[in-house]
């Protein structure tokens, strides 16, 4: 989609909770997002006519945003407000605290009957629409579809927080003035949104242009009766002069949370990738380097290729001939299965000298050395703009995802761009890529984006190596950062509670 007429560029929806703690992180807490948010609901309800005002305002944060409106309205308005659940039902802290603040002029409805509804809307000159903001997945569901279709059979004037509720489903408020916040949203048009304001409330561009803790909300949580298999089965291919680093991919896979590694690597090393976990799965292939000019390793590799839902090549598996031969053959194999990629290492080498034809569903994980072998250039320092433009430049060229790694990563798909800096000088020990690799490949493994899995992966891996350098300082090792991986997810309150 184009940018719109505010000159900024188009939000997807799942990244403005992604924004929120990004910001929060960067010493912007939510609760000053909402006050701002607020505000700028506040200044577009004076600008409309009317003196009644009633605020529909639901539990979670866009009610938030409708209640600290409705105080700073009670000043110049009569206003009242309709919870659509009870008030011990509204879930989200910062709103039960918007709802205590309220002063006693307003007075409040909670989960008013539907008779009680239509009411409050007759008597209303303006509805605010704070019910479900840009965190809406799938259809409405309980009072949502009913209370949205009263709004628009009133046919009063409704000004939408952040987004009309339900937009992009059957069931949509038909909304006046929508106030959106940072940007525009995936999916707004004026004729879904009506005249769209864009309010600034103080996210700070830091948010937006580098991976932080809101990546985490990118992750697919795990259903409750997933099975094995079903979160994912990373199959990497690598080894041959160096058994370590097919051995650390599957390890950070499993970590990140993928059900199965499967490693193929040459018979030589073979059992001493298994001698790393017996959480991996290892098979043999013929000869002492990667060859799948060998029709014994294209059946080996036949029998996995079915079972797997992302692949990793390249790691540990050198640059003889057979090797570099053999990685646009896997490439085609990999995309003929619909498979997506992470190509790392030495096969990144195979790709500079052979140019393969690659699809976004690849990423390609180059330090400066390998983004020359790949680009026939060297690399920006770090700070140069030149170097977000040379990564997203290859990425364009190749049709792949990008990372371009460094003291700040710079992530990019040709369009989008992220650029992440966590991380630390212990993590130049060997086996850091490789780590890199399988998190990345974990993470495609659950069906993610390409882009989203490696600036997730990207983020991971760094954090993870800052949480081990606080215990290991100089002497971290690759082995620590895969190890680190669960508190990462336990830092950033993912889990599972059974009920």
């Amino acid at each position: 989609m184009a940018p719109l007429p505010h000159g900024r560029g188009v939000l997807p929806l799942r990244e403005v909770a992604v924004l929120d703690r990004n910001a929060e992180a960067l010493g912007v807490p939510t609760a000053q997002l909402m006050a701002s948010a607020g505000r700028a609901v506040a200044g577009a309800a004076l600008d409309m006519p009317g003196r009644r005002v009633l605020v529909l305002a639901g539990p979670g944060n866009n009610g938030g945003d409708g209640l600290v409106a409705a105080r700073l309205l009670a000043k110049e308005r009569r206003v009242q407000v309709a919870l659509i659940v009870p008030r011990s039902d509204v879930r989200a802290p910062l709103a039960r605290d918007a709802l205590r603040k309220l002063p006693k002029a307003v007075r409040v409805h909670a989960a008013p009957s539907s008779d009680r509804l239509t009411k409050l809307l007759a008597q209303a000159d303006l509805v605010v629409d704070a019910l479900l903001g840009a965190g809406l997945q799938g259809a409405l569901r309980g009072a949502y579809p009913v209370w949205v279709a009263a709004m628009n059979a009133s046919r009063k004037p409704v000004l939408s927080v952040d987004v009309p509720t339900g937009l992009g489903t059957d069931t949509a408020v038909k909304a006046k003035v929508t106030v959106t916040f940072h940007d525009v949203k995936e999916g707004m048009t004026a004729a879904n949104s009506g005249r769209i304001v864009v309010a600034d409330i103080g996210i700070p561009p830091r948010a937006l242009s580098h991976t932080g803790p809101g990546e985490m909300r990118l992750y697919p949580i795990p259903k409750a009766d997933q099975h094995k298999g079903q979160g994912g089965v990373v199959l990497v291919v690598g080894g041959g002069p160096y058994a370590g680093a097919p051995a650390l991919a599957g390890l950070a896979a499993l970590r990140a949370g993928a059900n199965l590694a499967i490693v193929l690597a040459p018979e030589a090393c073979a059992p001493l990738v298994q001698g790393f976990s017996p959480s991996l799965i290892v098979r043999p292939l013929r000869g002492e380097a990667l060859d799948f000019d060998a029709r014994a390793n294209r059946d080996v590799l036949a029998q996995f290729v079915p079972r797997a839902t992302a692949a990793v090549v390249g790691n540990g598996m050198g640059r003889a001939e057979p090797a570099m031969r053999s990685v646009p053959w896997l490439l085609e194999e990999f995309e003929r299965a619909k498979l997506p990629v992470v190509v790392d290492a030495d096969a990144l080498h195979a790709v500079g000298q052979l140019k393969p034809q690659l699809r976004r569903e690849v990423v390609l994980t180059p330090h400066a050395g390998e983004f020359r072998a790949l680009s026939g250039e060297d690399l920006a320092p770090e700070g140069d703009a030149r170097r977000v433009a040379q990564a997203q430049g290859l990425a364009r060229k190749l049709r792949c995802t990008l990372v371009a790694k460094g003291h700040e990563s710079v992530i990019t798909d040709g369009a989008r761009v992220k650029l992440n800096s966590t991380g630390n000088p212990g993590m130049s020990t060997g086996g850091s890529g490789d780590v890199l690799a399988g998190v990345i490949g974990a993470l495609l493994g659950k069906r993610m984006d390409a882009f989203d899995a490696a600036r997730l992966g990207a983020w991971m891996c760094g954090r993870a190596g800052d949480l081990a350098f606080e215990e290991k300082r100089f002497g971290l090792l690759a082995t620590d950062e895969v190890e680190a991986l669960p508190a990462v997810f336990r830092e950033a309150g993912l889990g599972w509670k059974k009920e």
